[in-house]
């Protein structure tokens, strides 16, 4: 890629990289157009009438401590991974190059996709989610690995929005409450809006949340009576390794059970067929997750 074309491409300035790697997560306007933003719209209300499913969203203890009793089985969400299954606009906009640009802006050399997968709230009540990292969903061997929150809604703190522990990151990945019976989430009597001050982000149709999956963030309930959906994309550096999980507990992160790099579509750069032999964390001291 040409310098010429990646500043043709990427629309983040240099405020905007410092900020995500101070605060962790950086909003951004304008990467898509109008028309674009319009199709993938109209094809998820399309995939979400013919192919979603209404649960009550994450499950766990964490919701004794996020909502009153009589809330905790009433939320909605919908929930869908891969919806380029459904929708050629879905396919496409994973290689969008403006989104794919501002990636490779924030953490440099080549770029793998790593999943897509909506969050839909519905209206009134639509899920909260506790405070988590998105670390310990898809554990890699290393920090450079970014969600971005598409927005296909306009969504004011009313509804739901993200809210973020600005600088979190920078602790590395934290020890989080697993289980059979539960979605990963960090312990709620240390980690939680109580306790641990967050920041609002609100967002318009189109905007697009770029933050580490190292960054503490949750989000409250929508309750608004219009729809609040979003749709992450999860992307790293080609050189990032999954992390396995321990022999004796299948829902326990291994740090030191570093598995072969996974093959997946490059959306950004060149794969080279050189990795580190050593995990980043390792590198960086943060060889087990921190509590």
């Amino acid at each position: 890629m040409s310098m010429f074309q990646f500043r043709r491409w990427c629309m983040l300035d240099q405020r905007d990289i410092d900020a995500y790697h101070e605060n962790g997560f950086v909003r951004v306007s304008g990467l898509f157009a109008e028309s674009e933003i319009s199709e993938l719209a109209t094809d998820m209300v399309r995939v979400i009438e013919q192919w979603g499913q209404e649960t009550i969203g994450w499950r766990g203890p964490w919701r004794d401590r996020y909502l009153p009793e009589e809330e905790r089985l009433n939320t909605k969400a919908v929930f869908m991974h891969n919806p380029h299954f459904y929708s050629a606009a879905w396919g496409r906009v994973i290689f969008h190059e403006k989104l794919t640009g501002a990636v490779q802006a924030l953490v440099g050399g080549a770029i793998q996709w790593h999943h897509t997968v909506l969050h839909a709230k519905p209206p009134e009540l639509g899920t909260p989610f506790p405070m988590h990292q998105d670390f310990p969903f898809y554990p890699h061997d290393g920090p450079d690995f970014v969600d971005c929150l598409l927005h296909l809604d306009d969504t004011p703190v009313e509804s739901g929005c993200l809210r973020v522990v600005p600088g979190s990151h920078k602790l590395g990945p934290l020890v989080h409450n697993l289980g059979a019976d539960t979605s990963p989430h960090l312990p709620p009597e240390k980690y939680h809006p109580d306790e641990l001050e967050s920041i609002d982000v609100p967002a318009q149709v189109g905007d697009v949340i770029f933050f580490s999956y190292q960054t503490i963030h949750w989000s409250d309930c929508n309750r608004t009576d219009e729809w609040r959906k979003s749709v992450r994309f999860g992307y790293h550096s080609t050189e990032m390794r999954p992390i396995g999980r321990a022999e004796d507990d299948p829902y326990r992160i291994d740090m030191e059970n570093v598995l072969k790099r996974k093959d997946s579509t490059i959306v950004a750069g060149f794969r080279d067929n050189e990795g580190a032999e050593a995990s980043a964390y390792t590198v960086l001291g943060l060889a087990q997750a921190k509590g």
